[in-house]
């Protein structure tokens, strides 16, 4: 990957189209990590659900953060990865018990720093 500096902004630089790293014109770096988690979590869900023979019909995923705004700098202290999903209702509790697993096995949420709490929550459509 290749970063460069344009005026103001970075850029992360990408054959489909550069992401804009400040957040008035894009996306910030935190929120940036914060989509990661999110993603990575998704996908690690998404495969445990196969490995359980949990068919999806739809996944959803929302995130929020909470930064430590006391601090000079404001670290990261609480991410919330909510997954919403269709799934058959006989399927709901295999998918309730496969949450428990994502973090662990997500190397995104295992490379943040262990003083942020990570929660992963479910609903069903």
């Amino acid at each position: 990957m290749e970063l460069i500096k344009r005026g103001k902004k970075i850029e992360l630089l990408h054959p489909n189209g550069d992401w804009t790293l400040l957040k008035e014109e894009g996306f910030s770096p935190i929120q940036i990590t914060v989509a990661a988690v999110a993603a990575c979590s998704g996908y690690v869900y998404h495969t445990l659900l196969e490995k359980k023979r949990v068919p999806v019909e739809e996944l959803t995923i929302e995130v929020d953060y909470e930064q430590d705004q006391d601090q000079p700098v404001h670290v990261l202290t609480k991410i919330d990865v909510h997954f919403t999903l269709k799934v058959a209702e006989e399927d709901q509790k295999k998918a309730e018990s496969a949450l428990k697993f994502v973090k662990e096995a997500c190397p995104v949420a295992q490379s943040i720093n262990p003083d942020v709490v990570i929660i992963e929550s479910v609903t069903f459509k």
